[in-house]
C-alpha cells in the first residue's frame, strides 16, 4: 500500500491483515480436489509399497514420486499459479500441519511394518485420510474467508 501522506495504526494494520488474506488465498485456494487426492493417495501408496518385495520396493517409489511430479505441475497449471516446489505461500504452521501427521505416520509405519505385516495397509489409509482431509478443510476454509 503506497501513501504520499502519514498513515495510522488503524490504516497499517488492516494493511496487514489485507496482505495476511491475499497470502492464505494463494497458499490454498484454486486447488483442484483432485489434487488433495491423489497426493494423498500417491503417499499412501508409498506406505503400502513397503510391503513389497525389495526389487520393487524402489520401482514402486520411483513411479510414485513420478506422479506426485506431473500431479503438481498440473495442478499448478489449474490453479494459474507459478509457484516453486520449495518456496511456496504457505507458512510453516501450515506446512506443519498439512505435513507433519502425515510424516510421522510413514515414519512410524517403516518401523511397525517390520513387526505387524497389516501395518503398511492402514497407515496407508491413514495418510489418505490424513492428507487429503487436511488439504481440502483448508481450501474451503480459505475459501470462506
Amino acid at each position: 500500500m503506497e501513501t504520499n501522506e502519514p498513515t495510522g495504526p488503524d490504516d497499517a494494520s488492516e494493511a496487514l491483515a489485507s496482505v495476511k488474506r491475499s497470502r492464505a488465498r494463494v497458499a490454498w485456494s484454486g486447488y483442484p480436489a483432485w489434487y488433495w487426492l491423489v497426493t494423498g493417495a500417491s503417499f499412501g501408496a508409498f506406505c503400502y509399497a513397503m510391503m513389497l518385495p525389495p526389487e520393487w520396493d524402489m520401482a514402486a517409489a520411483i513411479v510414485i514420486a513420478g506422479l506426485l511430479i506431473v500431479v503438481a505441475r498440473a495442478a499448478g497449471r489449474a490453479r494459474g499459479i507459478c509457484e516453486g516446489w520449495v518456496n511456496t505461500a504457505m507458512t510453516v504452521r501450515e506446512k506443519t500441519v498439512l505435513y507433519g501427521p502425515a510424516a510421522l505416520l510413514v515414519i512410524a509405519n517403516a518401523v511397525a511394518s517390520k513387526f505387524v505385516s497389516w501395518s503398511s495397509i492402514v497407515a496407508s489409509i491413514l495418510v489418505f485420510v490424513l492428507f487429503a482431509g487436511t488439504g481440502l478443510a483448508f481450501g474451503v476454509r480459505t475459501a470462506r474467508a
